[in-house]
């Protein structure tokens, strides 16, 4: 992530699942684009950066190579790799990349669930742990010089277990130069002392004395939190008075895994109505008996996975029932991801959600186009004319799955009356595919074989999820 990213960013964002985290970006004024600095949630660890590339001819040029080690780091990551190796992967990728031998960093990994720590550095300080009582211990780990230069460490990895009452500090080359002669950790034990151990306290006021005549200081500080890391289980009896229960557990585990009042609304809402959708489709208002059965699990990310099961028949509602299908349109709606599948042993509904985070700008729908819906038999067609920017794909996405009822009903578009910008249109289509998809009901594209819209959908691909022909057949 390059500075100008970073200093974008709210620094208030949401707390990966296991820790209370504090980054905080003092911007200077000296080699801008050289700073590397970057929070990596993963799906049981969470990975902290903190480097720095050679000068470079152009700030362009900079920014590039950090974007480029950032990727190789991530891959190395992803694929499970620990501190050490990732760190000579990229001592690796330095001795065939010129421009980034010299990059100095130091690489932190956390295990939220064992609270275990390692570290990695190449030509940069290691972590540090900081007790309530005073005692400071730098965390070194595999360590070398920097990358493509110097001898990497290759030997063993050390393993911290961080303390719920201690604070793990991560800093800039920067950070350390506004704090020297040892200064830096007079300054944190002084200050966890009189504080306690509060990351964003620690990060304000160490970076508060730096002067503005040098580069970026950059300090990440978290702690363990409190957050359970137990997963959720609960089966209740298929009747509608049983689902408060079920509500009410699943607010307090959502609760004591650190989730915001928010996400824990769209959580519950859409869970009761996935709860709902078993009691009344899939055993009859609860005549049929049987359980309804919810379960929850947080990763490292702060990501949450629920799934909603039931043993009961799936009984569609009737095509011409205008007020059924708002359950899984709720759903959709509150969720990153809603899969839905239907079989002889009944039905499971998996929700999956990220933190939610304040909305990078201001932008609403450019309202640039328009909807026409019309019901052709037990099939809802739209016709869709205007432009649709990016900026329209989040209301155009409402207004296509309020039309299907969440996907519940067939659902065709006509978009020969599309023109100019149709970058909104494809990232809709996207999300209303794959809930047609998931309800059984292909989404159907009907569009000018010579048309720019035509080509728009053969280069993203939707061909692949969805029925794309020339024109929809008359109605019958």
């Amino acid at each position: 992530m390059t500075v100008t990213e970073f200093a974008r960013q709210p620094l208030d964002r949401p707390d990966p699942a296991g820790m209370r985290l504090a980054t905080v970006l003092l911007p200077g004024g000296v080699a801008p684009g050289r700073d590397w600095h970057d929070v990596l949630p993963l799906d049981d660890r969470v990975a902290l950066v903190i480097g720095q590339v050679p000068r470079q001819p152009t700030k362009d040029i900079a920014e590039a190579v950090v974007e480029r080690l950032r990727g190789a780091l991530t891959t190395q990551l992803l694929q499970g790799r620990g501190p050490a190796e990732a760190v000579l992967a990229l001592h690796r990728y330095a001795g065939y990349a010129p421009e980034a031998a010299g990059t100095t960093l130091c690489l932190a990994v956390f295990e939220p669930e064992t609270r275990s720590l390692r570290c990695a550095t190449a030509g940069h300080p290691g972590v540090l742990l900081i007790s309530r009582d005073g005692w400071v211990r730098q965390l070194i780990g595999s360590r070398g010089g920097p990358l493509a230069s110097g001898y990497p460490d290759l030997g063993g990895e050390t393993v911290e277990t961080v303390g719920q009452e201690e604070i793990v500090l991560q800093y800039s080359i920067e950070l350390g130069r506004c704090h020297p002669d040892a200064g830096l950790e007079r300054a944190v034990v002084s200050l966890v002392a009189e504080r306690g151990p509060d990351p964003r306290a620690l990060c304000e006021r160490l970076t508060a004395s730096c002067p503005p005549d040098i580069g970026d200081a950059v300090a990440f500080a978290f702690t363990p939190s409190a957050r359970s890391n137990r997963p959720f289980a609960l089966s209740v009896p298929a009747e509608p008075a049983k689902l408060s229960l079920l509500r009410k557990e699943l607010t307090a585990w959502l609760t004591a895994s650190g989730v915001s009042e928010e996400d824990t609304f769209a959580f519950v809402l859409a869970v009761g109505e996935a709860a709902s959708n078993s009691v009344e489709h899939g055993y009859d208002n609860g005549r049929d008996g049987g359980l309804v059965t919810v379960t929850a699990e947080a990763g490292g990310s702060g990501a949450i996975r629920i799934t909603v099961s039931d043993n009961g028949r799936w009984r569609y509602p009737p095509v011409a029932d205008h007020s059924r299908g708002r359950g899984l349109l709720i759903m959709r709606e509150s969720m990153d991801e809603v899969l839905v599948h239907r079989g002889e042993h009944g039905t499971v509904v998996t929700l999956f959600k990220r933190p939610s985070r304040a909305p990078s700008n201001g932008r609403q729908d450019p309202g640039g186009y328009e909807l026409s819906v019309a019901k052709v038999g037990e099939v809802v067609r739209v016709e869709v004319s205007g432009e649709l920017p990016a900026a329209s794909a989040p209301a155009l996405r409402r207004g296509l799955l309020t039309a299907a009822r969440g996907g519940v009903f067939p659902l065709q578009l006509d978009l020969s009356g599309v023109a100019g910008d149709v970058e909104g249109l494809v990232l809709a289509l996207f999300s209303v595919a794959d809930a047609a998809s998931a309800a059984g009901r292909p989404l159907v594209l009907a569009a000018p074989r010579t048309s720019s819209v035509r080509d728009a959908l053969a280069t993203a691909g939707l061909h692949r999820i969805a029925t794309v022909t020339d024109a929809l057949e008359p109605a019958r």
